[in-house]
């Protein structure tokens, strides 16, 4: 998901004098959308103005954007050597593996 709270918005909500009870009670928000923020999904624009009203704050305080992680080249050629079977296998200690890692010559360097 690219785009997720940056903070509980319930949470938030509670602290500003809105815990849920009181937005049932007053139908600040749907409980479909009250729902939506205890697992943080992502709600309508409509209800994000509505949370946005009640903590006085923009949008942007609420929300993020993250990038997705994107491999690159050498990674998915990696990924595909290892699901064809290939590439090494090391069962060693990670004290090991830096070892045989600052061992090897690098390749470029041999070009």
């Amino acid at each position: 998901m690219a785009i997720r709270y940056k903070s509980d918005v319930l949470a938030l909500l509670k602290a500003a004098g809105y815990p849920s009870t009181r937005i049932r009670a007053e139908k600040l928000l749907g409980q479909s959308y009250v729902q939506q923020l205890r697992h943080n999904e992502l709600v309508s624009w409509a209800a994000m103005n509505k949370v946005c009203e009640l903590l006085d704050c923009q949008p942007g305080d609420l929300v993020e954007y993250v990038p997705d992680e994107v491999p690159n080249a050498e990674t998915l050629a990696a990924i595909r050597e290892l699901d064809n079977g290939g590439g090494e296998h090391f069962t060693g200690s990670a004290e090991e593996l830096f070892k045989k890692i600052l061992s090897e010559p690098d390749e470029e360097e041999d070009a």
